[in-house]
């Protein structure tokens, strides 16, 4: 026969049934009495890992952003450093070809051109013309880069592609006005060269209506008056 199993001594003090969770408890009054500091450093007892991580990841994402500006300022001041010589030593269509990807070398490229294009070597501008216009991306940089390639095309004997290209320059909404409504001038002299009376009404018509073509405007005008 079994011994029924002996109980385990239990407070008197405390109903039976309850189960009391010890861990961490704080007395609310003793937790009121807490000063800040002590707060402060409770928390971080229990939360210091997750803070130094946090702190860790912070610092290495100022570094690694300083460390990328400071290589930035120092890559682009020794591209202009670089320009000023081939510009010094008349080798800036090596430099341009060298970085047809950046637009220090889209502005090199435009120099070139505009040089070979005073030069009658219509071939080498729209070479150049060329690069520049697939470097440059700022809007009046990029109309004249576009302005020259159309120029240099038609001056080569490439007419019609050089009035096409005119054309699609004063539709180009992303190009700055001055350069639209210089394509839209030249191509108005040709439609009123040709006889073509409403292109030409069409094209006068754009630049009267550019807030930003006042010397278009003028020219314009001054063009009308001498052809009457």
């Amino acid at each position: 026969m079994k011994r029924p199993a002996k109980k385990k001594h239990q407070n008197p003090l405390l109903p039976e049934d309850d189960k009391i969770d010890e861990r961490n408890l704080i007395d609310l009054e003793d937790s009121a009495e807490l000063s800040f500091e002590d707060r402060v450093s409770i928390y971080w007892m229990e939360n210091k890992a997750f803070i130094s991580g946090c702190i860790t990841v912070l610092l290495f994402v100022v570094v690694a952003f300083q460390g990328m500006r400071i290589l930035k300022e120092r890559s682009e001041a020794a591209l202009q450093a670089e320009y000023a010589a081939a510009d010094a030593n008349e080798t800036l269509g090596d430099f341009a070809k060298a970085n047809s990807n950046k637009e220090i070398g889209g502005f090199a490229a435009l120099s070139t051109a505009d040089a070979a294009y005073k030069e009658e070597d219509f071939s080498k501008a729209l070479e150049f013309y060329n690069l520049a216009a697939g470097a440059l991306n700022e809007p009046t940089l990029a109309g004249r880069a576009q302005l020259g390639q159309a120029f240099a095309l038609y001056q080569s004997g490439s007419e019609e592609e050089g009035l096409a290209k005119l054309n699609a320059i004063t539709a180009d909404s992303s190009l700055a006005e001055a350069a639209r409504a210089e394509a839209a001038y030249h191509l108005a002299v040709e439609a009123d060269a040709e006889g073509r009376t409403a292109e030409f009404e069409s094209f006068a018509a754009q630049i009267n209506d550019s807030a930003l073509a006042g010397q278009w405007q003028q020219r314009l005008s001054y063009y009308q008056q001498q052809a009457r």
